[in-house]
This record gives structure tokens, sequence and C-alpha cells, in this order.
């Protein structure tokens, strides 16, 4: 959403609470054969099982504003990557003990009541207050706000200049670099071309071939994930990066681009039309913004009924104990 000013409930959960839990003991490995498709693993980090059915509830979970971030820059694959090195420190702590500490068990604790008070707050209690028919109304009305431009989903390989350090390189040196890479992927394709004419088959042959020598020769942050850029818009890159990928066909690859940060192989693996976000994928993201308008009228109703329970409840208080 382009002009919506996200505010934040007071009843707001804290950033690193916003994500489901995960079981602080390691899950069994299923069986390829006896698992479920969600009980298949997608990982396993040091003997601690992560399902599809754990990392797609996760992901679903996410804040709309960090879902959109992983939907254009990798998706699921690089949500994983990222939980996998959270789980190693969470490992790590737990080994220690340090979720032992008093303080650290205390926080726990009071992170996981403000998760059920604020979930509870947010779906049950102001469930009448903002209806899924107000987001509806909302999405109608306001259709600016949710209209994507057109993009393409990107992937590179990049050698630099360099003039100084161990990796040392002239321009010169750079550019015959590259056009060693471009001949190696292009020969893996004509050998490609003669084992197979499926046009599928093909195109992602030469996706896999391309993030291999991404991983091996690009020299920027995205070779840990095969030069993988996700979903780009215009006006975003390098104007001689943009104007060479925005020319391409999706599965193809380009020739050598020279760009300010060096010289490029350009992989395009698809394009998506300029359009609108469909009502089901900003739902939720409505009714968080709607919710902010009405956040007055949520804490009256959070009032009313903590005054009613506490008016129907055995509560003793003693506080001649506090100190």
């Amino acid at each position: 959403m382009k002009r919506l000013l996200f505010l934040i409930l007071a009843l707001a959960l804290p950033a690193f609470a916003q994500q489901q839990p995960a079981p602080a003991q390691p899950a069994p490995l299923q069986s390829a054969a006896n698992a479920t498709d969600a009980q298949k693993a997608v990982a396993v980090v040091n003997g601690e099982t992560i399902t599809v059915e754990r990392l797609n509830r996760m992901y679903n979970n996410l804040n709309a504003q960090m879902r959109k971030q992983y939907d254009d820059n990798g998706g699921k694959g690089a949500f994983l990557e990222n939980y996998i090195r959270k789980r190693l420190l969470i490992q790590e702590a737990i080994k220690s003990g340090f979720d032992k500490k008093p303080d650290v068990s205390a926080a726990i604790e009071s992170s996981r009541e403000s998760v059920l008070f604020e979930r509870y707050v947010r779906e049950v209690v102001a469930a009448p207050i903002v209806t899924e028919g107000d987001a509806r109304g909302y999405y109608d009305s306001h259709p600016d706000d949710f209209a994507t431009p057109e993009k393409v989903h990107v992937r590179h390989i990049v050698i630099t200049e360099t003039n100084s350090g161990p990796a040392m390189k002239t321009k010169a040196q750079a550019l015959e670099r590259i056009e060693k890479v471009a001949t190696e992927l292009r020969e893996g394709a004509v050998a490609s071309a003669k084992a197979t004419s499926d046009l599928a088959v093909l195109a992602h042959l030469r996706s896999v071939r391309f993030a291999e020598a991404a991983k091996k020769y690009s020299e920027d942050g995205s070779a840990e994930s095969g030069g993988d850029l996700g979903w780009i818009v215009k006006n975003q890159t390098d104007p001689a990066f943009e104007q060479a990928a925005w020319n391409m066909k999706p599965g193809t690859m380009s020739g050598i681009v020279q760009s300010k940060f060096g010289y490029h192989l350009i992989l395009v693996e698809g394009r998506e039309p300029a359009g609108t976000e469909p009502f089901d994928a900003v739902q939720s993201t409505i009714r968080e913004y709607l919710l902010t308008q009405k956040a007055p009228d949520v804490m009256s109703s959070v009032t009313r009924l903590t005054n009613d329970l506490r008016s129907h409840s055995r509560i003793s208080t003693f506080p001649e104990n506090i100190k």
C-alpha cells in the first residue's frame, strides 16, 4: 500500500513476538514414507526438524509489511535461511542455560502473555468494531492504494574492478572474467538443448546453472542466494542494468552489461504486469489500519469487558505487601 500510514495500537505486540513461538525441543524427524506433505522437512538444524507446516505457519504469521518484503525478495526460501540462523542462536542460548536466567525466563513468560492478550483483543474483542465488510469497503474506495507496478524477477552475476586488496583486478581483467563466466553458461545451455527440447525444463536448468555460477563467481551480497535480486520495479536499479533487464524475455540471459557497479550477466526469471493487489492479500493490512483509526473504540471495549469480568470474578488484593 502506497499511502497508508501504518500506526501501531497501544496494545501492539513487540516486533520480536510477532511470529509464532517455535518449540524449544527438536521435533522428531519424519520418515519420507510416512510423512504427509505438511509434515515433510524443509530443514533439519542440529537434529531439530522444521516442517513444511511449521514454515508455512510462521510465514503466514508475518506482519503484512514484512511478508511483502520477503515475497519480493526470495520468498519462503529467504525467510527459511534467516530463520535457520535465528534457531542456531536460540539453540546456543538454550544449550548454555541462558533461557533459565530469572530475568530471561520472566521476559519469555511476559512475551507469551502479551501475545495471547494482543491477539485476543484484535481477533475477538475488536471483531465487531472492524469487520470484513469495513475492510472491503475501504479496499473498493481506495483503488490507488493497492496499485502494483510492473516488475521483473532477476538474478545477476557481477564482476567488479578492484583497486586494492587480495582480489585486486583491472577493468580489463574484470571484463575477461565475466566473459569466461558467460561462455561457461552458454556452453551449458547448448548442452542442455541437446539433451531436451522441453522449454520449461530448459528454463529451469538455465536458472539452476545461473544460480550456481552466481554463488561461485559473483562479487556482491546476492551471491549467497544465487544472485537473486528478487522482484524489482523501474527506477530501482542502475539505468544500464534496468534497460537490459526490462528488455529481456523471462527465461533468457543477457549479454555482458556494464554499469557503475561493474560487469553483469542478468537472468530474468519472471515478469508481472502492472495490476492491483487482491483483497485477500491486503485484507489483514487494511484491518490493522482501520483498527488504528478506531483505537479509542477498541480500548473502550477492552475496558468494558475487563470491568465486567472483574465484577464476576473472585479477586483478592494485598496492597500492604507491595514494597
